[in-house]
């Protein structure tokens, strides 16, 4: 859920051409996520915007994700914010609580920039307290169930069984055997995000909630209790030390042959198509009857309230989220969904499926708490996991939620 204009950690770069004394230098923070310098198209895409805008420069500043997002409050604190950055989802409801950036409902009324451009989880990331406080820049989603096709034919499994509470569990049970080593479905419930987004997608596709739309805690409700429950109902089909195991471990159980099924976005696509598995996925799990619900990932632009440039940092958001450019500059998804469309047909196998399962993801909880939301939400996961009666973990999260 990471993305990046790429350069080494921490520098800045102001990309050609100089600004003279009467140009506009907007400052553009983002999250840095290799050290593999700047891509060619990222490149081209500023030096494009240069171009089309002249009398404004853009100088880009990327930061380790672990970092960014206090140096951004540092910034905001200290009077030195950006002009404008990118921002995971989960951020926006605490920077628009702290009046840090800037509401953008009447300028892209004014630029024609609407929701039905973007995917509708996507917008609705960005919309808190009913303002407008980003724009979509990429996106994914958790969770996909990517499956080893080799193991899942041996098994006589009907791969599409896989997306309903029923046949995940079922096959699970057949592509479990402990005692040599192989297991069927990839749990985790490490301290991190991933174990949230895996965890709120089931619940979202049994019609549960975290939050409520007063903004107290929904994990008690029966739809809610009822995925804790299915999830704990599959721990005895998962590797041992799932407490501490994440995705990125999962991942390598999967590679090696050990694991039939894992959970994860579509990113994890090229290392697949790079790996020598024979591999495919489906669309999350839900009941019978329902349709998976995955979790977004993925990040926002926004205006700081206290820049000076406020009319160029919208021009440079508009240029990002452009369908022609969107896809050139990111690396997840587009959020502009023509530019996604185009994106998932020459980057990604099964695009259409993509596609679908995009529309119909939600957000993570809109809330300025989210952080610590997310941190007990972890702990309702391995207490789960760890046997706790769903009901009583559910209970505990909701009363330290709620306390808030």
């Amino acid at each position: 859920m990471k993305r990046s204009i790429m350069i080494a950690a921490g520098f800045a770069l102001a990309l050609p051409l100089p600004a003279v004394a009467d140009d506009i230098v907007l400052q553009f923070w983002d999250n840095q996520q290799t050290e593999s310098g700047l891509s060619q198209y990222q490149q081209e895409a500023v030096e494009s915007f240069e171009a089309e805008n002249p009398g404004i420069k853009v100088e880009v500043t990327t930061i380790p994700y672990p970092e960014y997002q206090q140096r951004l409050l540092t910034a905001v604190q200290g009077g030195n914010a950006p002009d404008v950055s990118t921002v995971d989802q989960i951020w926006v409801a605490a920077f628009a609580e702290a009046g840090a950036i800037e509401p953008l409902d009447d300028l892209a009324a004014s630029a024609g920039v609407a929701a039905d451009t973007f995917f509708p989880g996507a917008w609705a990331s960005a919309v808190y307290n009913d303002a407008l406080y980003g724009i979509p820049f990429n996106v994914d989603v958790w969770q996909f169930s990517f499956y080893n096709k080799d193991l899942i034919d041996a098994a006589g499994i009907d791969p599409s069984s896989l997306s309903t509470f029923e046949g995940l569990k079922a096959a699970g049970e057949a592509l479990t055997d402990a005692a040599n080593g192989k297991f069927g479905i990839g749990l985790f419930a490490h301290k991190g995000e991933d174990t949230v987004v895996v965890l709120d997608s089931f619940i979202f596709s049994n019609g549960g909630r975290v939050l409520n739309d007063d903004g107290s805690c929904g994990l008690t409700s029966e739809q809610s209790v009822e995925a804790l429950a299915y999830l704990q109902s599959l721990a005895p089909y998962a590797p041992q030390g799932m407490a501490n195991a994440s995705s990125g471990d999962m991942r390598e159980l999967f590679l090696n042959g050990s694991l039939a099924i894992e959970f994860w976005p579509a990113l994890e696509q090229p290392t697949l198509q790079s790996s020598s598995l024979n591999w495919d996925f489906v669309n999350g799990t839900a009941p019978e009857g329902k349709t998976p619900v995955g979790t977004y990932g993925g990040w926002n632009l926004v205006v700081y309230k206290d820049s000076p440039n406020k009319e160029a940092a919208w021009k440079f958001i508009e240029f990002l989220t452009r369908e022609d450019v969107n896809g050139k500059v990111v690396d997840l998804i587009p959020a502009n969904i023509k530019a996604a469309d185009a994106f998932l047909a020459e980057n990604r196998s099964g695009p259409d499926r993509i596609m679908e399962h995009l529309n119909n993801a939600a957000p993570r909880p809109l809330s300025p708490r989210y952080l610590e939301v997310s941190d007990i939400q972890v702990t309702l996961a391995q207490d789960v996991f760890a046997g706790m009666d769903p009901a009583e973990a559910a209970a505990k999260a909701c009363a330290a939620i709620d306390a808030l």
